[in-house]
């Protein structure tokens, strides 16, 4: 595969790779400029460094960090595939002394640790831009459509703004980006062979946003649809899509035997869905006038002060972040609350208890589907924020997505297909914060480009019609 990318890279021009330098090097000039963050191991990113701590010194899958033991027990915890990647930072950067248990847990460990991590994730974002560039280039085939689609991703402030924290953000989105541009590097290949890369792939963007285990079943229906649509290739197509899952389902099984052996239960990672479910399905308890106060109140810069301005206070203020009544915190602390009532009443375990208080937020949304479905809706609409061009993107998506169905163009829908999962799959079952749709991106980025071109194709057509008019001008002089 390498020899096949390096000779994608001859065809260069000039022109391109300077726009492609310029925009890489704004992209980190920009980020060197955002205010670092104080605390870059603050809430979740204290979980994937314990991991990283206890890969780099162990070896093992870990998040809890204990400096006195030798060695320690395998566990079940988040997704390993950005710790794995941070224990080899790192191991490169000396720190892993200065990070303990207890400061983690206090005031946080610091700035000095995290400065490789940081360079890492500034990297990877460069990185994705490069990445969609040539994706673009391999679908549109056009040098201008394709710089687009990097300077999305390069120019994209808004995106960048959660670079210093130690999360996955960054690397999901540089492997949602080099999933996009392998599936287009194998989709021109005859040889089945070549959808291993886009396989393994998928695997590592699992392992590092496990929501994309999700995303196999809807791969598989749309893979078939495929196949069925490429009638007299259908053999050659069905075996590029056996390749492709088999690639991708082989680790995740043995990842979930693995957990098996620890637990006794089939799991990717460690439950935090009923938590997740907790804090989306308190949104189904909105009426029209919270409905549309979502909507208003999740437009990013000034919605918060609008929903306060349209608005009467007891409908804005359950939208805050910490408001004891507020959506987030009831459903955050909702389903602990609802587990421990569960063992108090039943004399369940706490694991029982928590499936059971979880699958009672399953029939919630089962019960009243439509509703579901409806508040879903605002949700989306918050996601597509972390977009810096959401104005002109999301429209732009769903536009090339109609395109790409009703004139059956499989490449174009495969490669939506990732970010289309994204934006429905976080919106339907969590509360959908901007930041989780990093993985949305790359699609964003075609549609980007996309919408490039379709507006120089306007502006051309703009021109050659005062073309004649300014001749007939001249010739009545």
């Amino acid at each position: 595969m390498l020899r096949n990318i390096l000779a994608t890279l001859k065809p260069l021009g000039k022109s391109q790779i300077f726009w492609c330098t310029l925009g890489a090097i704004i992209c980190l000039i920009w980020m060197g400029t955002l205010r670092p963050a104080q605390h870059p191991d603050y809430a979740d990113a204290r979980q994937y460094i314990g991991i990283a701590v206890n890969l780099a010194k162990f070896g093992t899958v870990n998040e809890n960090i204990n400096s006195t033991q030798d060695t320690i027990a395998p566990s079940i915890s988040r997704e390993p595939g950005y710790p794995l990647l941070l224990s080899q930072i790192l191991k490169l950067n000396g720190s892993i002394s200065q990070i303990t248990g207890d400061c983690l847990i206090e005031k946080g460990c610091g700035l000095e640790p995290y400065v490789l991590g940081k360079w890492t994730n500034r990297i990877l974002i460069v990185a994705a831009g490069f990445a969609m560039f040539f994706a673009v280039r391999g679908i549109t085939g056009s040098p201008f459509a394709a710089v687009m689609g990097g300077m999305h991703i390069w120019l994209n402030h808004q995106a960048h703004k959660n670079h210093d924290y130690m999360i996955s953000d960054p690397l999901a989105l540089f492997l949602a980006s080099l999933l996009v541009m392998t599936v287009v590097w194998a989709w021109k290949k005859q040889n089945p062979l070549a959808w291993i890369f886009p396989g393994a792939t998928f695997v590592w963007l699992a392992f590092t946003k496990a929501i994309y285990i999700y995303f196999l079943p809807v791969a598989l229906i749309v893979g078939f649809l495929l196949v069925i649509l490429s009638k007299s290739a259908w053999r050659s197509s069905l075996s590029k899509l056996a390749v492709f899952l088999i690639i991708a389902t082989t680790p995740i099984a043995l990842w979930m035997d693995r957990n098996h052996d620890i637990t006794g239960r089939y799991q990717f990672t460690d439950s935090r869905g009923g938590i997740a479910l907790s804090t989306r399905v308190v949104f189904n308890e909105m009426d029209l006038v919270d409905y549309l106060a979502a909507f208003t109140y999740w437009t990013r810069g000034a919605g918060d002060g609008w929903a306060e301005d349209l608005f009467p206070a007891e409908v804005v203020k359950p939208f805050g972040w910490y408001e004891e009544d507020g959506y987030y915190l009831r459903g955050q602390l909702g389903f602990g609350k609802r587990a421990n009532e569960i063992v108090a009443t039943e004399g369940l375990s706490s694991v029982e208890a928590s499936d059971k208080a979880e699958q009672e937020l399953k029939d919630a949304i089962l019960s009243h589907p439509i509703k579901h479905l409806v508040t879903t809706l605002p949700l989306t609409y918050r996601g597509i924020w972390i977009d810096e061009f959401a104005v002109i993107t999301f429209p732009a998506f769903i536009a090339l997505l109609v395109y790409a169905l009703r004139r059956r163009q499989a490449l174009l829908i495969a490669v939506l297909l990732p970010s289309l999962f994204s934006l429905v799959f976080y919106a339907a079952f969590s509360l959908n914060l901007a930041r989780y749709q990093m993985t949305a991106l790359p699609g964003f980025a075609i549609a980007f480009a996309f919408f490039a071109l379709w507006a120089r194709e306007r502006v051309r057509d703009w021109r050659e019609k005062r073309r004649p008019t300014a001749a007939e001008g001249n010739d009545n002089v």
